[in-house]
């Protein structure tokens, strides 16, 4: 039996750059060293898939210092 799968969203560089903040230099850059998603290519253009995309994402922000004992006030 197939059941229904969920279909990636794709965004093209523009939105990765405004995603994650890096350049493209900085995007190229980091995929050539394998730490960033590779895109896929479709119909001659880079595409990248939001989810992993989105998990660098969540990699950077766990894996930041942060500070301990913060009062607010």
């Amino acid at each position: 039996m197939n059941t229904p799968t969920e279909i990636e969203e794709l965004a093209p560089l523009q939105r990765v750059l405004t995603m994650t903040g890096c350049s493209r230099t900085r995007i190229y850059g980091l995929i050539k060293e394998g730490a960033f998603p590779a895109p896929i290519k479709l119909w001659g253009r880079s595409l990248w898939v939001v989810s992993e995309v989105q998990g660098w994402i969540r990699q950077q922000i766990d894996g930041r210092p942060r500070l301990r004992n913060m009062k607010h006030g």
